[in-house]
């Protein structure tokens, strides 16, 4: 199948018993925040989101970090969404957003959000959109069995080892004539660590209608920062793996086609 632009990146990085970013319980009592917004107008558009998430199972709980107590670990995760018009145009927005804190299984998400944006401006008016997610985590040296349901993961490690792994990924669009689409999705409270922390955002863009392609920029982006520990018989504080990743992709013109897909995915168990 041939495409005028499409970039597939597939980040799963997992090297014996050095990947272990094993994400973090959720506390007691957990919320859920959930948006759906739909606008068809003749006029100026703005909408913005903002989310900011802290959540750790050390003993001093966030005031007291740092310093991080073994075998304690802390997450923080940030969305946001901004959109705002231009001048006067044609504009149809819909978006769904849902923060959910309680854990969440493969397949199941913390932030999920979704939006369309078809955008025609009058008199050279443009759209501009962009979307951002990132995950931080770090942790101690940790019990496998108390980490992991399995009853045979400790045969193959006794212990978690240390790590401070961090993923991000985004995209913008400034669009005169615009047909996108975004998708971004988050996981890193879970109930065990039999679930890998996830992270993923998607940017589509395609022709308004048959023939007629969007026009304007279109970016995307992804970075990544791994630090692993090895654990079992090794220095819990020794540094064994070190990868930095990044990738930004852009197009500007008459767009018919411009398709990234980014996923990051860390775990012992994948």
């Amino acid at each position: 199948m041939k495409k005028l632009a499409i970039l597939i990146i597939a980040l799963a990085l997992i090297t014996g018993f050095a990947m272990a970013d094993r994400g973090i319980d959720p506390v007691p009592e957990t919320q859920g925040i959930v948006t759906s917004t739909s606008v068809n107008v003749i006029g100026n558009f703005a909408s913005a989101t903002e989310m900011q998430w802290r959540i750790t199972d050390d003993v001093d709980g966030l005031p007291g970090v740092p310093v991080l107590n073994a075998p304690g670990a802390i997450y923080e995760s940030t969305y946001t969404e901004d959109t705002q018009t231009h001048g006067v145009g044609l504009m149809l927005y819909d978006k769904e957003l849902d923060i959910e804190t309680s854990g969440q299984i493969s397949g199941q998400w913390n932030v999920e959000a979704t939006k369309q944006i078809a955008f025609i401006g009058i008199d050279s008016a443009s759209v501009v959109s962009s979307d951002n997610i990132m995950v931080d985590g770090a942790g101690n040296e940790s019990v496998t069995v108390e980490e992991v349901i399995c009853p045979f993961a400790s045969a193959n490690a006794q212990s978690f080892p240390a790590y401070c792994n961090r993923a991000q990924a985004g995209s913008t669009i400034d669009m005169t004539v615009a047909n996108v689409r975004t998708t971004t999705t988050g996981r890193f409270v879970m109930p065990s660590a039999d679930h890998p922390v996830e992270l993923n955002h998607d940017l589509r863009v395609t022709e308004l209608v048959s023939d007629v392609p969007s026009v304007g920029f279109a970016s995307a982006y992804m970075d990544v920062l791994i630090q692993e520990g090895r654990g079992d018989l090794f220095d819990p504080a020794t540094l064994m793996e070190r990868i930095e990743f990044t990738e930004e992709t852009s197009v500007d013109g008459a767009i018919t086609l411009f398709d990234k897909l980014m996923h990051y995915e860390s775990g012992m168990v994948r």
